[in-house]
Formats: structure tokens, C-alpha cells, sequence
């Protein structure tokens, strides 16, 4: 009976034994700062993922991937408005998805590659904000229990502001592209922070071969180069632009003529000129049905369509201008990494705060471009008004659409789906409310979050110059 009791024992020893080595694993990976950000990130963006997209530009999306799969020629016979390296995302995405007909898994493979940046983003910003940490406490990285535990906590924080960042989960899981650009920007401080100037332009210009605004804060850093940096420099910008260079040489007219194009939108989203062509189009916002009517600038007064571009231009050169004379003496005898972290993003996204102030077209998803800004400064404050903001002013341009009902029966069922939770909960009250009130007042609610986005960003651009 003895050795019967201790057989059973000896048994349930073991089975203890491996349950905890099975479990260990999981519980030790659930740990890291990093594995339940990506969990909560990913969970954040999974509805919205699988059950909606903007038909006005994911449809358009499709559309360039069917065409080119039939044949035709990106930018020649193609009028695609993206840089190369988003088109051929999606192209790959889509041309690897086994179910074209399903919606659903068109979504899914579609923005897959989007979901990952948004991961990359977080990852990036973490680390960035490990190595920071880790240089304030400890030049050899020997950390005491209280400097680790307070390194996890400031890596969890970073994190929860990129996995929870409404405008961040808006754009990717409506299949925006921007989260790209956004991980690009972030790569760039994580480099600029290592003095790793290769890192720094290759991002640069994967960025810009993503979204045609990519290098726009070069200027600001190209000064803190030595003579040595400039061949990784180089090497780095010649290799970030790998995606471009097939259409300069193939079509090279067409695809200049795109990126040129891109000046001519129409004044739309959070941009002054659009608060301005508002009040001169007697309190009434452009309805805007598909990507060609973003274009249809033809009844914008000149002030609007000619001196937008100048504004840009001069301010973006004050600052600059403002910004040699003062640092100067610093970039020519000191390196850009024994600047402060603070020091260091600002540079990258100061000029992204200029151009969302002064360009003619900027869409909601431009209060997701500032995310790692936010998230490497803890700005909780302007997390929340930027979250604020994108519910006021996609609310108000939901319902404003609702007044057309040919374009917002495409959002029905493009966005939505008939039937659908997201129709019920969304589209529905929508409806009410538009047939409720009047048009007036939701002009004026897209007029006022125009007003605050400027305001808002113009006192942050302040405060990091």
C-alpha cells in the first residue's frame, strides 16, 4: 500500500513538473512589456479590421491591384495617387489572398501588412524608450531591481499609448497605409538616438517611398552629419528609394506628374484652408464621393488653390532658418546622440507639425502621424483631445454625409455592411440624427474640430520648437 501511495506521488510530481514547464513559458512571454502590447494592440484593431474599411479609398485600393493583375501599367495607365511601395503592398497582399470574392479576407490580407507597422511602431517606440532609460541609469546597463522595474513600466506605458491610440486604430483598420510613414518616423529617432546614419536615411526613404513626404525632416538632421557619416548616408538613401526607381525609369513622366499632383487636392480634412473655403463657400463642407473629387478644386478661390504652397514654404524655412542659428554651435561640436530624447524627436516631427498646419489636404488620419510623438513625450493630454478630435470631426462628417444619400449608401455598404453590428450601432443612429437636424449644425461641428486641431497643434508646435 506504501509504494502504491508513493508510485502516486512520484506520478503526480511529475505531472506537476511538466505542467510548470508548459506553463512557464507562456506565463514568462505574458511578462514582457513587449508580448502583451502586441496582444492588446492587436486585439484593439481586430473588429474594425475584419468588419469595416473607407470605401472610398479601400475600394480604390482593389481597384489598382485588379487593373494591374489585368495588365495594365501603375502611374501610365493606372492614376494611382499612392508613392510605389504602398501599391505594391498591396498588390502582393492581394494577389496572395486565396479568397478575392470574400470581403472579409480581402480586408484581412489587405491591411495585414499595416497591422504589423502599427506593431513596429510600438516595438520601436519601447525600445527607444529602454535605451533611453537604461543611459540616464547606468552607463555599463547594470540596473538595480527598482531601475528595471521602472523601465517596464515606462515601455508599458509607450506601449498602451500606440496599442489604445484611437486616430492609430481608426486609419489601419479602415485600410489606410499610414502607419508606414508612421514607422518609418519612428525607425528614424530610434536611429538618430544610436548615431546610426544608414539606419536614419534608409528610413528615411522607405518612408518617402511609401508616402511622398517621408524625408520632409531631413533638412532638420542632415547638419548633425560628419565626414564619415556621409557614405552609410548615401548608401542608406539609395537603398530606401530601391522602389522607386523602376517607375523613373519606365515611365518617369507619369510618375513625376503623380507626385505633382498631389498639390492639387482639393482643401479638405483639419487644414486652415479648408476652415477657409468653409466660410467662403457659405458655411457649406465639398461632399466627396471618390478619390477624383478630391481633386475637383475648381470653384476654390485663388487665395486658397495659390498661396497654401508659399505658406508652407515660408514658415517651414522660418522655423529652419530659427533653428540653424540657434543650434548651430552644438551641431559642430557635439553628435546628434548626446542629445536628449526630447531633443531628438522634436527634430523629426516638428516639421511634420509645420506641414499639417499649412497643407492644403489633411485628412483625419494625420492626428495618427504624431502617435510616437506622443507616446516618447507621455502627452497623455494630447493623446486625449486627439482622440476627442478624431470622434468630433469623423462624427460630424459621418452624419454631414448622410445628407447625400448616394454617397452614404456606399459607406453602407462598403464601410458597414447591411445587417451588419457595426450598421446597427453606427449607421442607424446616423440615419436619425440626420433626418433630426439640421445640416447647419454639422458644418459647424467640422468647422469647430478644424479650428481646434489648429489651435491645438499650433500650441504643440510652439512648445517643441
Amino acid at each position: 500500500m506504501a509504494s502504491e501511495i508513493d508510485e502516486n506521488t512520484t506520478e503526480l510530481s511529475k505531472f506537476k513538473y511538466f505542467w510548470n514547464v508548459i506553463s512557464d513559458g507562456p506565463r514568462k512571454l505574458w511578462i514582457k512589456p513587449e508580448t502583451r502590447i502586441i496582444f492588446l494592440l492587436i486585439l484593439a484593431r481586430l473588429l474594425f479590421i475584419i468588419f469595416t474599411h473607407w470605401g472610398m479609398d479601400f475600394d480604390f485600393y482593389i481597384e489598382i491591384c485588379e487593373r494591374i493583375l489585368n495588365g495594365e501599367m501603375l502611374y501610365t495607365d493606372i492614376d494611382s495617387t499612392h508613392m510605389p511601395l504602398v501599391d505594391l503592398i498591396y498588390l502582393a497582399m492581394y494577389t496572395i489572398c486565396p479568397w478575392k470574392g470574400n470581403i472579409i479576407a480581402v480586408r484581412i490580407f489587405l491591411k495585414f501588412p499595416f497591422l504589423l507597422t502599427d506593431i513596429g511602431i510600438a516595438l520601436a517606440v519601447m525600445k527607444i524608450i529602454e535605451f533611453t532609460r537604461k543611459k540616464e541609469f547606468s552607463a555599463n546597463n547594470e540596473l538595480t531591481a527598482e531601475q528595471f522595474a521602472s523601465i517596464r513600466k515606462a515601455k508599458l506605458i509607450a506601449g498602451y499609448f500606440v496599442a489604445f491610440s484611437l486616430p492609430l486604430i481608426f486609419q489601419t483598420g479602415g485600410g489606410r497605409y499610414d502607419s508606414l510613414m508612421i514607422f518609418c518616423f519612428t525607425m528614424v529617432v530610434y536611429y538618430l538616438q544610436r548615431k546610426n546614419w544608414f539606419g536614419v536615411a534608409f528610413f528615411a526613404a522607405l518612408g518617402t517611398s511609401a508616402k511622398y513626404i517621408g524625408i520632409i525632416f531631413l533638412p532638420f538632421v542632415i547638419f548633425w552629419l560628419r565626414k564619415e557619416d556621409f557614405k552609410p548616408f548615401i548608401f542608406g538613401l539609395l537603398l530606401g528609394f530601391l522602389p522607386i526607381y523602376p517607375f523613373l525609369i519606365i515611365c518617369p513622366e507619369d510618375f513625376i506628374n503623380t507626385i505633382l499632383n498631389r498639390s492639387s487636392h482639393i482643401a479638405y480634412g483639419f487644414s486652415i484652408w479648408h476652415a477657409i473655403y468653409i466660410v467662403w463657400n457659405n458655411f457649406s463642407v465639398k461632399n466627396v464621393g471618390n478619390i477624383e473629387a478630391t481633386y475637383a478644386g475648381g470653384d476654390e478661390p485663388w487665395f486658397v488653390s495659390d498661396l497654401y504652397m508659399p505658406v508652407f514654404i515660408t514658415v517651414y524655412s522660418l522655423i529652419f532658418v530659427f533653428y540653424i542659428i540657434k543650434w548651430w554651435k552644438t551641431m559642430r561640436s557635439e553628435s546628434i546622440d548626446q542629445q536628449s530624447l526630447s531633443t531628438i524627436t522634436s527634430l523629426v516631427f516638428i516639421p511634420l507639425f509645420i506641414f499639417s498646419l499649412t497643407f492644403k489636404a489633411i485628412n483625419i488620419q494625420v492626428l495618427a502621424w504624431f502617435i510616437p510623438y506622443i507616446a516618447l513625450y507621455s502627452k497623455l493630454e494630447l493623446n486625449l483631445e486627439y482622440t476627442f478630435l478624431t470622434l468630433v470631426n469623423g462624427v460630424g462628417l459621418a452624419i454631414y454625409g448622410a445628407y447625400n444619400p448616394v454617397s452614404f449608401a456606399e459607406l453602407i455598404n462598403d464601410a458597414a455592411g447591411e445587417g451588419s453590428l457595426f450598421n446597427l450601432i453606427l449607421i442607424q443612429p446616423i440615419i436619425y440624427i440626420q433626418e433630426n437636424t439640421s445640416e447647419t449644425v454639422w458644418v459647424t461641428v467640422i468647422f469647430v474640430s478644424i479650428i481646434w486641431f489648429l489651435i491645438r497643434t499650433l500650441v504643440e508646435l510652439s512648445l517643441c520648437s
